[in-house]
């Protein structure tokens, strides 16, 4: 008969190890200020409330507008560009805030991507800071750069994702729709894909590859509107889910649907997640949500003692 303390570490230890997967997605919601936890399974509801933007904020001092776009796992912690507030929110693996940062010296930001110690940020036209792709050290928490694939005017940038290799980027400036390709040190590679704007897709958002079969997904906001689907080598697949419901956020779910998100919902095609708020890019994280593990420790505490009521 095992002591009772040693079948509560047992239980903790499997809960733990099981978690440290992307179970979890992480969603910002603009119009509630404040970062959800959905499984990354089937996108049900986890934690609407995981991180609280607008408290950070109050605890800094900052009064002004919200937008969080992307949260992102960085260097053990979860980064949230903000797009009004002009700044890079930080928390730990809790939820707890820890600074803010690039503050005055970011504006506009959007998505984001992490690539070893470094981190491109998505950033649009300003009268005084660079319009493009922002690049920020990890370890030293300072911006070494910037790049674009042409002057300013021909460029808005909306995310940045690492795929096969190379930085995709979707523009979205009037003529010049399309993912852009850039190499890790800021080097135009051409583009991946391109539109007339009008016939096409228009507005994309977030970009992010399915993990059945490589393809790459776009949020496509504006008519006509949709996620979109390329194959590896740029070829378009047409409209894969939320056709004219102008997604922003996109992401192949574990069952192999899409989940999407825009200024209503977090979906897929058949079923509602969530709704009620302004929900942005949607992106995997091994970190844990601390009140789930607590329930599924009990739980399996729970369900250990059930069946051995002496130990």
């Amino acid at each position: 008969m095992r002591p009772r303390l040693s079948l509560l570490a047992v239980c903790v230890v499997v809960v733990f190890t099981t978690s440290t997967q992307a179970d979890f997605l992480m969603i910002p919601d603009s119009g509630n200020d404040r970062v959800g936890i959905y499984s990354a399974a089937d996108g049900s509801l986890v934690d609407a409330n995981f991180i609280d933007i607008a408290a950070a904020a109050a605890s800094v001092g900052y009064a002004g507008g919200l937008t969080p776009i992307e949260a992102l796992e960085v260097n053990g912690e979860v980064w949230v560009t903000d797009q009004v507030a002009d700044r890079i929110w930080r928390f730990d693996t809790s939820g707890n805030f820890i600074a803010d940062l690039a503050v005055g010296q970011i504006d506009n930001a959007r998505g984001f991507e992490v690539v070893g110690d470094t981190v491109y940020i998505a950033q649009g036209a300003t009268a005084d800071q660079p319009e493009g792709i922002v690049t920020l050290d990890v370890p030293s928490l300072t911006l070494t750069g910037s790049f674009a694939s042409a002057p300013a005017g021909d460029i808005n940038y909306f995310d940045v994702e690492f795929y096969n290799g190379e930085l995709f980027v979707p523009n979205i400036d009037t003529g010049n729709d399309g993912i852009e390709r850039f190499n890790l040190a800021g080097t135009f590679l051409g583009f991946f894909a391109q539109s007339d704007g009008v016939t096409d897709f228009d507005f994309l958002q977030q970009l992010a590859p399915r993990s059945s079969n490589g393809n790459l997904l776009a949020g496509g906001f504006s008519p006509p509107s949709g996620v979109y689907e390329f194959q590896s080598d740029g070829t378009p697949l047409g409209i894969t889910a939320g056709l004219d419901f102008g997604p922003r956020g996109v992401y192949e779910l574990g069952n192999g649907d899409v989940l999407w998100t825009n200024g209503t919902w977090v979906r897929t095609d058949a079923d509602i997640r969530d709704s009620g708020g302004q929900y942005r890019y949607i992106t995997p994280t091994t970190i844990p949500e601390p009140a789930t593990l607590l329930l599924l420790a009990m739980g399996g505490f729970a369900m250990i003692r059930r069946r051995n009521p002496q130990s």
